[in-house]
């Protein structure tokens, strides 16, 4: 292997090229380019092929005594072959015996060199109007505009069928096996070795062993390839919307793909109103547990799009299963979880009722405190006993929901606060309580002077408790 650094003098060049040329072994020269390596060949009159690598790119040079006789670049051949290698930037040549004696090059290489040199000004050019395409394109893709990306790309790989990557997003947006096939088959042909190109064939393959038609839906994480009706990415494991499993699954997550995705659907979001990225955007934290930052962003995707009945179906359901979830409250295993209940209604009421909320779990706290905000009622959230009391110093509540375990002060302290307290014993408490037998020794400790509810639970039950007393 010879490396020669820039800069270097003539002779040095001359020294490094006739000691990799002497060499019965394959040698590899890199750090300077291909024109100056040609003209030392030409001058020299030597006989070799010279394999040239660029960016996942290969191509062949074939010299027979100082001429240039024929060169390979992927389909070109001849002329156009040497053009196109003699364009590329950032080279790496490694020297080998002559491997084609045929000629199809009869131009001189002075004349090869300057017509490659005019291709590549053109190139230039050309550059940023042509690149700008492409990122149009490829914004549009981000965006979940398949159509339109479709046909930004189509005029980009018109102009340039050349580019791998302009392939590689349009196997993105196509919506069947065969055009994706054919379209990750010219982008592996032109860049073999570009790791875009080697990870999104093996998503294809991965997806084919699965599939039931040639019609596909894309993972809006990885893009991935994935059946109509399938709710996990096969690729990422991610899951794709809010369904009755979503709970119980969640750690096989590619995290660094969900994340590439939240920063991908966070600047898709700011560009223009987009209700695909905001909730997809949603859809990515829950796969990480982040389950409150998740829930907050699906109850601002159903505020900002109403119309999408959708959203607050998915809200609505994901609310029912972490309310139901012993996982949620105990750590143990997934309850059995129900079909869930129509969305509730978002009306607000012309007597706005006040909640005062203490649980100690944030995903839960978060889930319910949507739930009833969603019904028209104001929500004050409290982690801990003591926070729930300054709460109270606060304001007044129609109604307190209290979880009995509760950080620094116990539900059973501050239910006996409140009853000591003239302004405050008479509102209404909801005890939540867990599941082996908590229910009962509530019961008796508090003797008929609040309302209990065994977790998991029912969320409409627990509406419907609570609705009777917000009256």
């Amino acid at each position: 292997m010879h490396y020669l650094k820039k800069p270097f003098i003539l002779l040095e060049l001359l020294e490094k090229v006739q000691h990799a040329l002497d060499k019965s072994s394959k040698s590899l020269i890199s750090d300077f380019t291909v024109t100056n390596f040609l003209q030392i060949i030409e001058m020299e009159e030597k006989t070799c092929t010279i394999e040239i690598t660029s960016k996942g790119k290969v191509g062949y040079l074939h010299l027979k005594d100082g001429q240039l006789i024929d060169a390979e670049a992927n389909e070109l051949t001849g002329d156009s072959a040497a053009i196109e290698i003699l364009g590329w930037d950032g080279t790496e040549m490694k020297i080998e015996e002559l491997a084609s004696n045929r000629r199809t090059i009869r131009a001189p290489l002075m004349q090869m060199l300057m017509e490659a040199a005019k291709v590549v000004d053109e190139r230039a050019d050309a550059a940023p109007r042509h690149d700008s395409l492409l990122n149009e394109a490829v914004t549009l893709a981000e965006g979940r505009y398949y159509k339109k990306a479709q046909e930004k790309l189509a005029a980009f790989l018109k102009a340039d069928p050349k580019s791998h990557k302009g392939w590689l997003w349009y196997s993105r947006v196509s919506g069947n096996m065969k055009s994706i096939e054919r379209s990750l088959s010219n982008a592996e042909k032109i860049a073999p070795n570009d790791p875009e190109v080697v990870e999104e064939i093996h998503k294809v393959e991965l997806a084919k062993k699965t599939l039931r038609s040639g019609q596909i839906r894309r993972c809006p994480f990885c893009w991935a390839p994935a059946n109509m009706k399938a709710f996990k990415c096969p690729y990422c494991r991610a899951h794709l919307f809010v369904h009755e499993e979503l709970l119980a699954c969640t750690k096989a997550v590619n995290r660094g793909t969900l994340q590439q995705a939240i920063d991908m659907y966070t600047k898709v979001a700011t560009r223009k109103t987009n209700p695909s990225a905001h909730y997809y955007l949603s859809i990515a934290h829950f796969n990480l547990e982040n389950w409150e930052k998740g829930l907050d962003q699906l109850n601002n995707t159903v505020k900002m799009f109403p119309e999408k009945k959708f959203y607050a179906e998915q809200l609505h359901m994901l609310i029912n299963l972490l309310t139901s979830s012993e996982d949620m409250f105990a750590q143990e295993t997934v309850a059995k979880k129900k079909v869930p209940d129509p969305a509730p209604t978002t009306t607000v009421k012309a007597e706005k009722k006040k909640i005062l909320l203490a649980e100690s779990s944030p995903p839960i706290r978060k889930a319910i405190s949507i739930a009833f905000a969603g019904r028209g009622n104001e929500v004050i959230e409290a982690g801990d006993g003591l926070e729930a009391l300054n709460q109270l110093d606060k304001t007044t509540p129609d109604l307190i929901l209290m979880d009995i375990i509760l950080p620094k002060l116990n539900g059973y302290k501050v239910l006996s606060i409140i009853r000591d307290n003239p302004e405050l014993m008479d509102i209404p408490v909801i005890i939540l309580t867990g599941k082996e037998g908590g229910a009962n020794n509530v019961k008796e400790k508090l003797a008929g002077s609040v309302t209990y509810l065994s977790k998991p639970f029912d969320l409409s039950k627990l509406i419907e408790t609570t609705e009777k007393y917000l009256k």
